[in-house]
């Protein structure tokens, strides 16, 4: 008995092939018109995987054609695999039935095909650009990952909370295609080097996309047609070859060099002097980054409140637990936690050494003390954070809450721990009184002492003391304001 033979609707991709562990099954492009095998694999398979060749291919050609036809093998024993080489596709099953993987890969030798800039962020660069271009087929971005049945989501991500360690990222549908079977093998040391990069991925993606959709109808068509110009064209300057942070050891300033190479390799081409719509394009594109937190500030990341604790941390620490609860219900807070050797920016579970970042900032720090301190100790903290709430925290088994200092400030941080005492600074206010204070040894004694003939206690110039009722502490008004709110020891 025999049966018509398959064959692949498509213009580009000349055969497909699947390899088992002891069988091998092949077909062709249906121009061809080659006798083959009957495969009940292929013939379950074949409509689907060909609908979604034509879908891509039907854009890209519109764009560029391809140069060369593309051959698909796909193999049974490694699901995961995923490998471009040339214009030949190597792929696993499991990846292959995944949504976005396929159309990933063709996308790729197209663009490497129309690609003839070389720069340290070309994988990256590659990413992006294919993201965008599966998003213009779908009209989002369903890159699906094949274990968790996650899909990668556009949505705003902030700097420098992109940023991942190795087991955070695997646990991303964000991940690279090329290292899924890395993930799922726990083989993360072979990746390592290249997560810190691809981490970007969600945030220039998302970016770029959303500066498309800024231009008018008529205007992203335009940018859609110059892709290919953008992608040989030369920049001047010239982009590096290679990342020279990279052998810093800091994640942040390697993560920040690499955002900026991507804006200059979109920014420093001839389009820029030819196209008024790319011009237009590279604005936005600025501005989005900015929006979302980057401001080329190369080594720095900013939270809106950061924890910092004497003693290690670890996921399952008390203080923790309790931030990560409120970071999940208040995602619009950039929170951090770090101790001497880790940060964690939450939600993530995972963190990431302290070393990684050349400078960390926030609007808000928290600080758990034990016992007296000098203004010395404060103004240590003054190139980190503007507000710096210092708790007095000697019982380790009492539980300090941090919820409604997080919604209410010092005020409510106060009426939720009665009894604990505290001092909320302005740091930018006490700095212009650094000389007169330094010769202060214990702040809560020379508050709660308030002696006014002492120089030290003038300078601050306060007029009256506030007592709160709620809050049960004290808010003084004064000329300079260091000093926003307290509680002494009893």
């Amino acid at each position: 008995m025999t049966k018509r033979p398959l064959c692949i609707e498509s213009k580009v991709v000349e055969r497909i092939d699947r390899l088992g562990i002891d069988s091998a099954e092949t077909i062709y492009r249906c121009a061809i018109n080659k006798e083959t095998a009957y495969s009940t694999y292929f013939g379950e398979k074949t409509a689907d995987i060909a609908y979604r060749i034509q879908q891509t291919e039907r854009l890209l050609e519109s764009i560029a054609p391809f140069k060369r036809k593309v051959q698909l093998t796909i193999i049974g024993d490694r699901p995961y695999l995923f490998r471009v080489q040339g214009n030949h596709i190597y792929m696993g099953e499991s990846l292959l039935e995944a949504p976005g993987h396929l159309e990933k890969a063709l996308t790729k030798i197209w663009y490497r095909e129309n690609n003839e800039s070389l720069f340290a962020q070309q994988d990256l660069m590659e990413e992006v650009i294919t993201d965008f271009i599966i998003f213009l087929n779908e009209g989002d971005l369903n890159i699906g990952d094949p274990k968790t049945k996650i899909k990668t989501a556009l949505r705003k991500v902030k700097w420098p909370y992109v940023i991942k360690s190795t087991p955070a990222y695997c646990e991303s549908p964000w991940k690279q295609s090329e290292h899924h079977a890395a993930c799922d093998s726990g083989n993360l040391e072979s990746i390592e080097p290249q997560v810190v990069e691809m981490s970007l991925r969600p945030l220039l993606v998302t970016s770029w996309i959303e500066s498309y959709k800024s231009l008018s109808s008529k205007e992203r068509y335009n940018f859609v047609r110059d892709l290919p110009s953008l992608l040989n064209a030369d920049q001047s300057p010239q982009l590096p070859l290679i990342n020279h942070s990279a052998g810093s050891g800091i994640a942040l300033l390697k993560a920040a060099e690499a955002i900026k190479n991507v804006s200059a390799f979109v920014s420093t081409g001839g389009l820029m002097r030819t196209s008024e719509v790319h011009r237009l394009f590279v604005t936005s594109f600025t501005n989005e980054l900015q929006s979302n937190g980057f401001q080329q500030a190369f080594a720095e990341a900013v939270f809106d409140v950061l924890y910092v604790s004497s003693v290690g941390l670890t996921e399952k620490s008390q203080v923790f637990q309790q931030f990560l609860k409120i970071a999940k219900a208040e995602p619009q807070l950039q929170i951090a936690l770090r101790d001497q050797n880790q940060i964690w920016m939450l939600p993530s579970r995972y963190s990431i050494p302290l070393k990684s970042f050349g400078q960390i900032k926030a609007s808000r720090t928290v600080v758990e003390k034990c016992g007296g301190y000098n203004f010395s100790y404060v103004m240590d903290y003054a190139d980190i954070t503007e507000k710096l709430l210092v708790v007095d925290h000697c019982d380790l088994k009492k539980e300090i809450f941090y919820s409604k200092f997080l919604k209410h400030g010092a005020e409510g941080f106060g009426a939720q721990n009665k009894g604990t005492a505290f001092v909320q600074f302005h740091l930018p206010s006490l700095l212009t009184k650094k000389a007169e204070l330094e010769q202060v040894v214990n702040v809560f004694e020379f508050i709660q002492k308030r002696d006014l003939e002492n120089p030290s206690f003038r300078s601050l110039g306060w007029r009256e003391i506030l007592w709160s009722e709620p809050a049960k502490a004290y808010q003084p008004k004064a000329f300079v304001d260091a000093i926003e709110w307290f509680r002494v020891p009893n």
